[in-house]
């Protein structure tokens, strides 16, 4: 799950659109007024990358990564960041034999 988180941020922080919806969970990945979850990340982290507030949080996820709480139930999962990853928090399900990140 750390790794799944990891690489939520490294594909944030370096611009990652597709990357970064390879973690997302199956609903999430879906096309949305005929844009591909790839370009509605890719549109998202450009605007993101201008913020240096925003790169300041995300550099501050990924330190943090390492050493925060994490709770299993089951097949879901949440890890405890200065920050949530997606939609006010940080949960993840198993699914497709990896930890997906969910909204």
């Amino acid at each position: 799950m750390r790794r799944a988180a990891s690489n939520f941020v490294a594909d944030e922080l370096n611009g990652n659109g597709a990357g970064a919806c390879a973690i997302l969970n199956s609903p999430l990945q879906a096309t949305q007024a005929h844009r591909t979850c790839a370009q509605r990340w890719d549109a998202k982290l450009a605007n993101l990358r201008r913020e240096p507030r925003a790169q300041a949080e995300l550099r501050a996820q990924a330190r943090a990564i390492g050493s925060a709480t994490v709770l299993v139930r089951g097949d879901s999962a949440s890890i405890a960041l200065p920050s949530p990853l997606l939609g006010g928090a940080s949960r993840f399900v198993w699914t497709d034999n990896c930890w997906m990140l969910t909204g």
